[in-house]
């Protein structure tokens, strides 16, 4: 189970909402999402939340609360799944942003990487209600596993960015869990001051915590090769 998986609690299932947001409104909220049998988003885990999962919810635009946090015990969830998969929701997009996405895609498979949503797109995509206006950003997760995915993926966000009308955030996520900002991993892999990488530091969130690690050690997760000998 990984940050930004889906996961499906049993409608009956027991849980905490997590201040600020212990409300009659989140309460009578989030019932209503789970008897629709929607998932919640797992969220990062702290070392200390012992047996307890972290899940969050984002409601539509206009609602209060917005933003929901509970946890559960692990026998109140049914199912994990992975986030929505860019190809799911791009055809949902209005042509100025799905042109840009689908070329994206088109490169990013070509070195099979995995492209998933999340944020107000995966909300409207599981809902059916509208969250997303004409400048709401994208946010995406891109998997990779080995070194020769990495320039080729930044590569496609950066063309994608240039056409998008609005703003295409989100993470790279290396094997293991470990994901960067892409913009800010881009902007520091460029900096070509740096006599090494072991310099350079980004921050890095893990799914259980955050950390300020260097490029060296960040791009330590990834595999040269397909195929280790």
């Amino acid at each position: 189970m990984r940050r930004h998986d889906l996961a499906y609690l049993y409608p009956t299932a027991d849980y905490q909402l997590l201040s600020p947001m212990r409300s009659p409104a989140a309460h009578a909220a989030l019932q209503r999402w789970l008897q629709a049998r929607q998932p919640l988003v797992v969220a990062r885990q702290p070392a200390a939340a012992g047996a307890q999962i972290l899940l969050g919810l984002t409601l539509p635009p206009g609602t209060e609360p917005r933003r929901i946090s509970v946890s559960v015990n692990p026998d109140a969830i049914c199912a994990i799944a992975s986030p929505l998969t860019l190809a799911h929701c791009v055809n949902t997009c209005t042509a100025a942003v799905a042109e840009p996405l689908k070329r994206l895609l088109q490169q990013c498979e070509s070195h099979d990487i995995v492209v998933s949503v999340y944020g107000s797109l995966a909300w409207e995509m599981l809902s059916g209600t509208t969250y997303r206006h004409s400048g709401s950003d994208i946010d995406l997760v891109c998997d990779i596993a080995r070194t020769p995915q990495l320039a080729p993926c930044i590569e496609a966000l950066q063309q994608a960015q240039q056409a998008l009308p609005c703003s295409l955030d989100g993470e790279i996520r290396f094997a293991g869990g470990a994901a960067a900002n892409w913009k800010e991993l881009a902007q520091a892999l460029s900096q070509p001051t740096q006599p090494t990488q072991q310099a350079t530091r980004v921050i890095v969130k893990k799914n259980t915590d955050v950390a300020l690690l260097s490029l060296t050690e960040l791009l330590s997760h990834l595999k040269e090769h397909d195929h280790v000998c």
